[in-house]
């Protein structure tokens, strides 16, 4: 039930991402400046980054000053916040995604190449992985992303990518060690068949449960890293409202100890919170379901 339960939670979080995620170009004809927005946003006219200085701190399910219905309330500057977390869930699922499949992708070329090659290929390869996997990852990642943030977010989630792939890719080296001795391996290259033959048809399908099993771990740490680059502002997307991050930071900023206005942090912490959870028990089925096939 728990699993239902999380894969329907799961569903509606990746649903409203898409669905939030700001990938339409429109011109806005008052400053002939060219906009992102959501399709969330088209449908209901609007922006997630409109400030309403009237509308400031106001609670979840009032009536703004002109009228509409606010399902989530807004932040300190007035802004939607249900149409900033949807836009926040479709920019970290981008981001993660993108940066858990470049790190899924090195690994697994470069530990089926130290596997294959072995000998003094082999330690050197794996010499290099332990040289860069001594980084501090999040340091690094904070002083890349800092300096070409201008750039836009392929930085954020190339640089998150080039720095996680070192423990994947020593998981998949020892995995393609095993898969060489199985004996219909063994059976194979006894028959003629070339490296790319085994490979392609032997080795690559034994390593899929490995490669999602260790996915499911790494895209929801690259989902927090996300959320905790633009809470130190140092995210392509700091500037803006779809970012978890900002949202909590921007509101953290000019709450005091003494306001009830409680919505604007603890509704993106319950949503990012809600969707981790979900993403965690999903992907944790997937990857058991996977090895017992694999079995």
């Amino acid at each position: 039930m728990t699993e239902h339960c999380s894969l329907a939670v799961l569903g509606l979080c990746l649903l409203i991402g898409m669905l939030g995620s700001r990938w339409w170009s429109v011109t806005d004809h008052a400053t002939s400046m060219v906009l992102h927005l959501s399709l969330l946003e088209l449908a209901t006219g609007t922006d997630a980054d409109r400030t309403s200085p009237p509308d400031r701190l106001q609670a979840p399910g009032t009536r703004l000053h002109d009228g509409t219905f606010s399902l989530l309330g807004t932040d300190e500057l007035g802004r939607s916040l249900a149409l900033g977390l949807a836009c926040a869930l479709g920019a970290s699922i981008t981001v993660a995604c993108s940066a858990a499949v470049l790190a899924l992708g090195i690994g697994t070329l470069w530990g089926t190449m130290a596997a294959l090659l072995g000998g003094r290929w082999d330690s050197l390869l794996m010499r290099v992985a332990e040289v860069t996997a001594a980084v501090p990852n999040v340091v690094v990642i904070v002083v890349v992303v800092s300096a070409l943030q201008s750039l836009g977010s392929a930085v954020t989630f190339s640089a998150m990518g080039l720095l996680y792939w070192q423990t994947i890719s020593r998981v998949i080296r020892a995995r393609v060690l095993r898969l060489r001795g199985e004996s219909y391996v063994e059976a194979s290259r006894a028959m003629g068949a070339g490296v790319m033959h085994r490979l392609r048809l032997h080795l690559l399908p034994g390593l899929t449960p490995t490669v999602l099993a260790y996915g499911a771990l790494l895209l929801p740490r690259l989902i927090m890293l996300e959320s905790l680059l633009s809470y130190l502002g140092v995210s392509s997307s700091a500037s803006s409202a779809h970012s978890f991050g900002r949202i909590i930071a921007g509101v953290t900023a000019t709450l005091t100890p003494l306001s009830r206005s409680w919505w604007p942090v603890l509704m993106p912490c319950l949503v990012l919170s809600l969707f981790l959870l979900a993403l965690n028990v999903v992907l944790d089925a997937l990857s058991k379901r996977d090895h017992q096939s694999a079995r």
